[in-house]
Parts: structure tokens; C-alpha cells; sequence
């Protein structure tokens, strides 16, 4: 059963453990529909490049940034610097990437795509954008922005609340390059 009232102009809900779980399993049906989704939509693009998505996205944010660094993506992602440290080994083992130190400060290092990283990263997003592009002709772009808006506003606010230990959901992203 489903309770509510104000208190100082806030409305509390309570609900009991049925509607609770209830709610719970059906949070993590659709979780795990919309990953499985996601995912489909970029595997096969990028498993012929042999990226995983994290790596992807880094590229993508080479790409559409002149200076970038290993600190910011971490920063910009909410994880930590070690964390997106042991993807970028990765592409720059696969040489899609290289590193330029700073002039000013030798120890920061800019990421940059080698030729065939730019090459890799087009392709890939093309793949992607013509798959997305057929959802949109689908399904329109106002549902598909309003689904966005639901996912992003609920994103925010479970950040803002954090864990029920109250400790935050975020990783440290350290400040070191």
C-alpha cells in the first residue's frame, strides 16, 4: 500500500515491502532491457575495432577536444584517474593514440589520436549514428529527447542523494596528471 503526506511542504511517500520490491525488480528489468539495448547498438562496431565502450568514448572525447588530458576525462566521466589510466595503455597500445607533454608543465601529458585512431573512431561512430539515426526515424526525436531528459534528471538526483550510508555515488577522480 501506498502512503503520502506533506511535511514542510515536501510530500513523503512511504510503501510497503511489496510495492517496494515490486518497484525494485522493475527497476532492474528495465536496467538490464535498456544495457542490453545500449549495448547492441554499439558491439558490433566496436568489437571489430577491438574497443570496448569506455575506450570508445575516450576517443570520442579526443576528438572533440584540442587539449585534452587523462585527469580531465577522468574528471568529466566521474571515475578515477586510474580507471581511465588503464584504457588509454590500452589505445595507446593499439596505437590509436599518442601522448605530448605540455611545455609548460612536462609532467601533464595531452591525449592525442594518431591517424589510425581517427580513422577508427569515424568509422565507429558512424556505425553507431546510422544504427541511432534509424531509432530516431522510429521512434522521433522528441521521445527520444524526452526519454534523455527522464534519464539524465533522474541521474542527477540519485547523485544528490548518494547512498543510503550516506556516502556519495561518486568516485574520487584524483587532481594528478
Amino acid at each position: 500500500m501506498l502512503y503520502s503526506w506533506k511535511v514542510n511542504k515536501v510530500m513523503v511517500i512511504v510503501m510497503d515491502d511489496i510495492e517496494l520490491n515490486k518497484l525494485l525488480n522493475d527497476y532492474f528489468e528495465a536496467y538490464q532491457n535498456t544495457t542490453k539495448i545500449m549495448m547492441d547498438l554499439v558491439a558490433l562496431p566496436l568489437s571489430q575495432n577491438k574497443l570496448s565502450f569506455e575506450q570508445f568514448l575516450i576517443l570520442r572525447r579526443i576528438a572533440m577536444t584540442d587539449q585534452v588530458t587523462l585527469n580531465d576525462i577522468a574528471t568529466q566521466r566521474q571515475v578515477t584517474r586510474s580507471a581511465i589510466s588503464r584504457q588509454v595503455k590500452a589505445l595507446l597500445m593499439q596505437h590509436y593514440i599518442f601522448q605530448v607533454p605540455d611545455p609548460q608543465d612536462r609532467r601533464r601529458l595531452y591525449l592525442h589520436m594518431t591517424e589510425h585512431g581517427q580513422q577508427i573512431e569515424r568509422s565507429v561512430d558512424q556505425a553507431i549514428t546510422q544504427h541511432f539515426s534509424y531509432w530516431v526515424s522510429q521512434l522521433g526525436a522528441p521521445k527520444i529527447d524526452q526519454v534523455l531528459k527522464i534519464m539524465a534528471t533522474f541521474s542527477h538526483q540519485v547523485t544528490r542523494l548518494g547512498t543510503s550510508d550516506g556516502s556519495s555515488n561518486q568516485s574520487s577522480a584524483g587532481s594528478q596528471d
